[in-house]
């Protein structure tokens, strides 16, 4: 057993001090931050039994996963993450290593991404969950929305996508690592698909593109946001925001290596792995098309040995049929389903 007090003396060796523009840390009431130009806050909530399953991520992957996905929310914006505060939900009593483990997790991702764990909370609950706030910073004027897009424009993909959903189906079918395992044992062996350990570990461990989105940026973006909950979803998203209709190319997207192989696996289409499978954190933006091949090579650079491409270009307004899809020279519309709270599953 340990007390709240405790446990929040215990975690404090991995939350920041004063230094690195961290005027107050950890410890206080508050902390208190020095940043450059204009703040972008963002929040996302990861809840066992929702957004992971403990057979099939550890404690150390859901606090990864935890900075990851904010930092993501972040560099849609253009934006650099600079800190977070984190409040934990535990049931009693304490699972010590496990919140110990997670912690670790965070810690890692954030050093990662440069980000400062600054504080936050704990509190007893009947289920567990990881709740955590970032702040990011962008000069004045510069924060890329989802609403900036014009006819005309190109559409772009940073990040790979379908990796996550395909790994997560697979370790649902039985046929990925379980948590836990040794990656590498787990994949060349057993029921497990050799692609298999490759593709989950974009489920359990998320990689978030702050450089790319600043790449992006940089280069003219008009409009930005990260593929959370799928392709068709959250490209509607910026199309309804934008005023515009998207039309795609479907031998452009760049679809995950193993995908193709765990959808044959699996019975079902690889496109829709890619398009609704949601959780990739890759990066959809809009720019003039002069600049769009520029953008996608600095993106390129910027995160190393992560895909990057022109897939499409965007229109006027169709309400009707804002994203069409273009597979072998036929065009068809491209569902907006994805991944959504408070919806029959």
């Amino acid at each position: 057993m340990i007390a709240e007090f405790a446990l929040i003396e215990r975690l404090g060796r991995w939350l920041a001090g004063r230094g690195d523009g961290v005027e107050v840390g950890h410890g206080d009431d508050a902390a208190v931050l020095a940043i450059d130009g204009q703040a972008v806050l963002a929040v996302d909530a990861l809840v066992e039994g929702r957004h992971w399953d403990p057979a099939i991520s550890s404690p150390r992957d859901v606090g990864w996963k935890a900075v990851a996905v904010n930092v993501s929310d972040v560099a849609a914006m253009g934006a650099k993450p600079v800190a977070a505060v984190v409040a934990l939900h535990e049931p009693a009593p304490v699972a010590l290593a496990e919140v110990e483990a997670c912690y670790e997790g965070m810690a890692e991702a954030a050093a990662r991404w440069g980000v400062a764990l600054v504080g936050g909370d704990t509190v007893e609950a009947p289920c567990r969950a990881v709740d955590l706030a970032i702040l990011g910073e962008v000069a004045p004027g510069a924060a890329v929305t989802r609403g900036g897009a014009a006819p005309g424009q190109r559409l772009v993909c940073v990040g790979a996508l379908g990796a996550a959903a395909a790994g997560l189906a697979l370790a649902r079918a039985g046929l990925a690592p379980p948590a836990g395992a040794d990656r590498a044992d787990a994949a060349s062996g057993g029921t497990s698909l050799p692609q298999a350990a490759g593709l989950l570990a974009a489920h359990r461990r998320p990689r978030a593109l702050p450089a790319a989105g600043a790449a992006l940026a940089a280069h003219g973006a008009t409009a930005m946001l990260d593929v959370s909950d799928g392709l068709g979803a959250d490209l509607t998203r910026l199309c309804v925001a934008s005023g515009v209709s998207a039309r795609l190319e479907a031998e452009a997207l760049p679809i995950a290596e193993g995908v193709a192989a765990a959808a044959r696996a699996l019975g079902v289409d690889a496109l829709d792995l890619a398009c609704r499978g949601g959780e990739d954190f890759a990066l959809l933006a809009a720019l003039p098309a002069e600049r769009a091949e520029a953008a996608v090579a600095a993106a390129a650079e910027a995160e190393a040995g992560v895909p990057a491409a022109v897939i499409g270009w965007l229109g006027s307004h169709d309400p009707e049929t804002p994203v069409r899809l273009v597979v072998d020279g036929v065009e068809r519309r491209l569902g907006t389903s994805g991944y959504e709270h408070f919806t029959p599953s």
